[in-house]
């Protein structure tokens, strides 16, 4: 009985010393799981910490190369029906097209100049400038041609800003100090010339570099929209369907847009541009058997807004087209003096 006694304490005592290690390493295990879950969210936040530093220097060698000697947008940049700032890929821009209409200048003359139309031009370019993003894309083809008929236009100005920045544009990586430059300067000419698209492209392209992407959506925003409200006014492919266009110079923005470089330029009466162009290797391989060997530009009322802006120029370029000089009349044949028989060689 003493034996059976001794064994039932016996086991009790280990059944005691078993539950008091079990409660032990339960409460060691208890105090050691926060310190391995904070351990393991450390490990986490390091590795995506490590993983966004690592596709943010991807991001940045792909954005560097390839704005490498081409600061200009491509085709794929421009979403004239954008409702914000942000680039578009070129698969989400393919469903937004632009809607090609030859434009009616006279109303649209009428429309900028009228105070009491919604396409006032005062009062588009006070959106344009405040960039709200609400503005149509009728709007923005109302407020590019519409400046054609205000006061201040003039076709071939150029803006004393524009050449600082000139000698920065063959270099594809700027410093800092550049920038600085370049972004000061090509405001100014903006605030001198709020549609010089190549100005506003390459301001586009050193706010990227220099990592002033809210900046750079807000210039790329209006870019964007200028270049499509041009590209709604026609295809290009001939003159019934020429794209108009404010400045000559756009016409090169335009085929650059494209992918094509100019190699030449003719002019045909009464009023259009041609330009003949040669595609980039990415569009040649593109389009293949369609490429095009040059696209027209409608610029009659370029040269009739310059005409009524310099009045005294174009009596000149009149003068000087009878090929004598201006205030003494043309040599008349019958005045030609007789020739000396002495001057005529014997037979």
């Amino acid at each position: 009985m003493y034996s059976n006694r001794h064994i039932a304490h016996s086991s009790a005592s280990r059944f005691r010393q078993s539950l008091v290690w079990t409660l032990l390493i339960t409460f060691f295990f208890c105090i050691a799981m926060p310190y391995n879950a904070d351990a393991a969210r450390k490990k986490t936040r390091s590795k995506a910490k490590t993983t966004a530093t690592s596709r943010k220097k991807r991001s940045k060698k792909r954005t560097s190369s390839r704005s490498s000697g081409n600061w200009a947008l491509t085709a794929k940049d421009v979403n004239p029906d954008s409702t914000g700032p942000e680039m578009k890929s070129a698969k989400s821009s393919s469903k937004r097209k632009v809607t090609v209409e030859k434009p009616d200048l006279d109303l649209i003359r009428t429309a900028t100049l009228d105070p009491a139309n919604k396409m006032y031009f005062p009062n588009l370019m006070k959106k344009f400038q405040r960039n709200d993003t609400t503005m149509t894309a009728e709007e923005f083809r109302y407020l590019y041609l519409g400046y054609m008929f205000q006061e201040d236009y003039d076709p071939y100005r150029e803006s004393p800003y524009s050449a600082i920045t000139d000698s920065y544009r063959s270099k594809s990586s700027h410093t800092k100090e550049e920038i600085d430059t370049i972004r000061k300067y090509a405001e100014l000419t903006l605030r001198d010339n709020p549609f010089d698209l190549r100005q506003m492209s390459f301001l586009v392209h050193v706010l990227k570099e220099r990592r002033k992407d809210m900046s750079a959506k807000i210039w790329e925003y209006r870019l964007e929209h200028l270049l499509g409200a041009i590209k709604s006014t026609g295809t290009g492919e001939d003159q019934e369907n020429a794209w108009f266009v404010i400045y000559p110079a756009h016409e090169y923005d335009m085929v650059q847009l494209m992918g094509y470089q100019a190699v030449d330029a003719n002019l045909i009466e009464p009023g259009f541009d041609y330009i003949v162009v040669q595609p980039e290797e990415d569009t040649a391989r593109r389009l293949r058997d369609k490429v095009q060997k040059g696209f027209y530009f409608d610029v009659r009322q370029v040269h009739r807004q310059y005409e009524l802006k310099h009045p005294e120029e174009t009596e000149e370029e009149e003068d000087d087209t009878t090929g004598e000089p201006v205030g003494e009349p043309a040599s008349d044949p019958d005045d030609t003096p007789a020739l000396d028989p002495d001057d005529i060689p014997a037979e």
